[in-house]
C-alpha cells in the first residue's frame, strides 16, 4: 500500500511539472531561433563587406526558411543556382546559404524592403546589405512559435547594420 501511495504522489508531481518544463523549453527554442536570425543577418553583412558586393537576406513568410545570396538576378530569378564555390573547384564558402529555424518556429510578417526576390519566387527580401556594411533601410521581422510562446521582434538598423532583439507581448499577433 505504501508503494502505491508513493507512486500516486510521484505521478501527481510529474503531472504538475510537465507544463512548467515544457513552457521553459518553448521559450528557449524561440530565443535560440532569434539568435540564429541575428547571426545570419550579421553573416549576410559580413559577406557583403568581404565580397564588396550587395547581399540579400530573404525569408519565406510563415515558414522557418531563410536564404543568403548575392543581390543579383542570377541568384534570385527563381532558377536553380549551385550553392557551391566557384567553377574552378576551389574550396570557397558557398555563394548561396539556405537554412531553417528550429521546428515549430516560423517567420511572421516583416517591414522594410518588402519585395519578392524574383519572378516566380516566394522568397521575400528582409534586408539587402551594401558593400560598406549598411543596409538599404531599417527592417523588422518577427518570429513566433506554434507552441504559444510570446513572439520575438528582430530589428535591423540600416545606417549601422546592427541587429537587436525584443520580445513582444504574448497577446500580440506578430504573424
Amino acid at each position: 500500500m505504501e508503494v502505491i501511495l508513493v507512486m500516486v504522489i510521484l505521478v501527481v508531481i510529474s503531472a504538475l511539472a510537465v507544463p512548467v518544463v515544457t513552457g521553459m523549453f518553448t521559450g528557449r527554442t524561440l530565443d535560440a531561433a532569434a539568435d540564429t536570425v541575428k547571426g545570419e543577418l550579421t553573416k549576410t553583412r559580413s559577406k557583403a563587406i568581404e565580397n564588396r558586393a550587395p547581399y540579400r537576406f530573404a525569408i519565406k513568410e510563415n515558414t522557418g526558411m531563410y536564404r543568403i545570396a548575392p543581390d543579383t538576378d542570377d541568384y534570385w530569378s527563381g532558377g536553380s543556382v549551385s550553392s557551391s564555390g566557384n567553377a574552378d573547384g576551389d574550396c570557397q564558402e558557398p555563394q548561396v546559404i539556405e537554412g531553417s529555424l528550429p521546428e515549430k518556429v516560423c517567420f511572421g510578417q516583416s517591414t522594410g524592403v518588402g519585395m519578392n526576390s524574383g519572378a516566380g519566387s516566394d522568397w521575400k527580401t528582409v534586408a539587402t546589405f551594401l558593400a560598406d556594411g549598411t543596409a538599404l533601410e531599417d527592417v523588422q521581422v518577427s518570429i513566433s512559435s506554434q507552441d504559444g510562446a510570446a513572439p520575438i521582434l528582430i530589428q535591423l538598423k540600416a545606417s549601422t547594420g546592427s541587429v537587436s532583439v525584443a520580445s513582444l507581448p504574448a497577446s500580440s499577433n506578430a504573424n
